[in-house]
């Protein structure tokens, strides 16, 4: 870039710019410094001086002062520094007007090439050819207003394209390339003013080479040509260009058509990458790297969004087997299906299940131990607002997603990319597994930064982990994640809006995850009496209504990671009941203690609650029952001798000594169930069974 010219044309008159000459009040940094500011103002108020004013204006900016009117030495000093005054103001003022075209710029950037028109141009010659645009807008504006254009530099007569040439040639501020000789610069301007009448995109197109542009003609013109051609290339064998090429010529010799060059269907492949893409690589393929994804951010709170899929671990391990001749045989390249459960939140691996292949099992294994840790977490069962999962046994666990979400999301058949969970794996892989002697590699294609040494693996083989030993290397992979991300995952929990939590009952988690025994039980005294992996227990419901069926049959649901409550299920599948496992006494006083005395209390208060519930609902019956035979109508009828018999409703003293003893027989029984110590032949309930039963005994009517 040139450095600043003085020289200035004010009023048709050469002048120069005051800051150029002064040593103080704001003087240019090229200034000669050949007199101070106050020295010369005082000399331009003088009456004796020589200079001249040419235009006012502040010292430090715009003043001026007339050339011709400076001494001798002054004018010696700024054209030994500045130049040829004449010339430099030519300079200065076809810079003046020249202006940077961001049009051409962007027309260039977006120009397209060849046969396919895929092509773009490269950035360098964007830049010349912007430039080349912006200097030939200077050159025909200088042109067409060639007589401020002759003023400007002081002729009265000039040969515009030799001026306007040696302006161009002068001009060096941008790296144009416009011709140096006046001819060429007046052919390269007139063509591009021509252009300019139709449009400025038609005026940038020619200052492009012709090599850059689609101007030879294509060999693929007609639709069959381009159909048969798009059709080898959609080939799902995946041809190669060559043979494409071949196959295609064969054709185009018997039709007339030109001949092309593996070049072009290079080209035809590019322009139809889209549908090239699906058909020879698929429509999986397609999604996950042509078409449109969105982009999504992370959950703002944990439990809002699960994300479930199973990871072939690359980590090896031994295993040795019987063959059919009954040898044993050890392999050594064995690997792991984990199942993880992924909070998005902070990639919280909340779930986890381990197994040698993904199965439905394992996947419910690993949404079970889920909702597990939530409890562990949170102190209940906590379900995931919404679970996204892939299409794997969907049917099969459809179900099971139900009951533990709202909002079900399902990916994409093949879209990969949709679900965050695989990314994690490649993390956990890299960040974990790659440091285990016994890691298999990752992704074979992607050379050996991601593979290990095959040759020291084969060596160490025999040190590999057995399945139990690599169980543990996976499951304490897991646990090391949840320690690093599990204090942030546990405190923002509290920031989930309510809304956004939902429980799932324990029994609807025992009827989705639990374990059954195999077998059906009946309810005894000492409540429902199961084999649990080889251990006995006992459970009892304090639900009134489980003993109401106790003549049914209960297939029992349990959790073995809590044994302290289970779920009872009748046969036909309508009654269940949450049963507690039962609290074990200790048979010695001496070794009893006050959690002891709590639940002996619970059980007798049932067991009262019980015995009045029965007594109750015999005396209500009974009074029903004197109101309803004491009709005129039941006279002499069966029932009626089985009021006078049994129940004793005459309206004589009798029945109504009955009554009395009724009365009795109720205060009687409050009076013996506080009396739970005193040893009696037979306990009030039975007095009061046998009692109703005396009095209202029909198989004596029915004799």
């Amino acid at each position: 870039m040139n450095q600043e010219t003085p020289f200035v044309t004010y009023d048709n008159k050469l002048g120069v710019k005051i800051k150029f000459l002064t040593t103080d009040k704001k003087p240019h940094k090229n200034s000669l410094g050949l007199i101070s500011y106050r020295a010369l103002k005082h000399r331009m108020d003088s009456k004796n001086c020589t200079e001249t004013q040419l235009r006012n204006g502040s010292w430090g900016g715009g003043a001026l002062i007339l050339f011709s009117s400076l001494s001798r030495d002054w004018k010696d000093a700024i054209t030994t520094k500045f130049g040829n005054p004449k010339d430099e103001i030519k300079k200065s003022w076809f810079a003046k007007h020249y202006v940077s075209d961001r049009g051409a710029f962007d027309f260039y950037v977006a120009h397209r090439y060849g046969d396919s028109n895929e092509k773009k141009l490269d950035l360098k010659l964007v830049e010349e050819y912007t430039y080349n645009a912006s200097v030939l807008n200077t050159v025909i504006e200088m042109k067409n207003n060639r007589k401020d254009y002759a003023k400007a530099l002081g002729y009265t007569k000039l040969d515009i394209w030799q001026s306007l040439s040696n302006d161009v040639n002068a001009f060096r501020e941008v790296a144009h390339t416009l011709p140096a000789s006046k001819d060429g610069l007046r052919r390269k301007a007139t063509a591009y003013a021509k252009a300019l009448n139709l449009s400025k995109q038609n005026a940038y197109k020619t200052l492009i080479s012709g090599k850059l542009q689609n101007s030879n003609a294509k060999k693929v013109t007609e639709k069959e040509q381009k159909v048969f051609l798009d059709e080898l290339i959609y080939k799902h064998t995946n041809l190669d260009n060559e043979l494409i090429c071949t196959l295609y010529n064969t054709v185009a010799e018997k039709m007339d058509w030109k001949t092309i060059t593996a070049m072009t269907v290079s080209n035809r492949k590019k322009e139809k990458n889209i549908i090239a893409h699906a058909a020879r690589n698929g429509v999986k393929s397609l999604k996950n790297n042509v078409l449109m994804q969105n982009t999504r951010t992370n959950p703002d709170t944990p439990m809002l969004y699960w994300t479930l899929d199973g990871w072939d671990v690359e980590l090896l391990y031994q295993k040795t087997t019987i063959n059919d001749k009954g040898h044993s045989v050890t392999t050594y390249h064995n690997r792991l299906t984990v199942v993880v459960v992924l909070d998005t939140f902070n990639n919280y691996p909340i779930g986890y299940a381990i197994g040698t292949h993904e199965t439905p099992e394992l996947i419910k294994s690993a949404l079970q131990n889920a909702m597990q840790h939530a409890r562990e977490l949170f102190g209940d069962f906590y379900m995931p607002y919404e679970l996204q999962m892939d299409n794997y046994a969907f049917k099969t666990l459809k179900s099971t997603y139900k009951e533990i979400t709202k909002k079900i999301s399902p990916a994409s058949v093949g879209n990969a990319k949709a679900k965050k969970i695989e990314p994690y794996f490649n993390q956990i892989n890299k960040k974990y597994c790659k440091l285990l002697n016994n890691w298999s590699g990752h992704n074979t294609n992607s050379g050996s930064k991601n593979q290990p040494n095959s040759e020291y693996l084969n060596k160490i083989k025999k040190q590999f982990p057995d399945q139990e030993g690599c169980i543990k290397q996976i499951t304490s992979i897991i646990h090391a994640e949840r320690n690093k991300q599990g204090e942030v995952y546990a405190k923002n929990w509290l920031n989930t809006l309510e809304k956004n939590k939902s429980l799932m009952a324990h029994e609807s988690y025992l009827l989705t995850f639990g374990d059954n025994t195999g077998y059906t039980n009946k309810l005894r005294g000492e409540g429902l009496l199961l084999t649990i992996h080889g251990e006995k227990y006992a459970y009892d419901s304090f639900d009134i209504n489980f003993r109401h069926h106790a003549d049914k049959d209960w297939s029992i649901q349990y959790d073995i990671n809590d044994l302290s409550k289970v779920l009872a299920v009748s046969s036909c599948g309508k009654e269940r009941f949450m049963l507690d496992q039962k609290y074990v006494q200790p048979m010695a006083l001496a070794n009893r203690t006050e959690a002891d005395d709590v639940e002996l209390k619970r059980v007798r208060n049932f067991n009262k609650s019980v015995e009045q519930m029965i007594i109750e609902e015999r005396s209500d019956n009974a009074r029903l029952l004197e109101s309803f035979l004491d009709q005129p109508e039941l006279n002499d009828t069966l029932a009626k001798h089985l009021l006078t018999d049994s129940v004793g409703q005459h309206k004589n003293h009798k029945s109504k000594q009955r009554l009395k003893t009724q009365e009795k027989a109720q205060k009687l029984a409050l009076k013996q169930a506080n009396k739970d110590n005193v040893k009696q032949q037979k306990s009030f309930l039975d007095e009061q069974l046998e009692y109703y039963s005396d009095k209202v005994n029909i198989n004596d009517y029915l004799d």
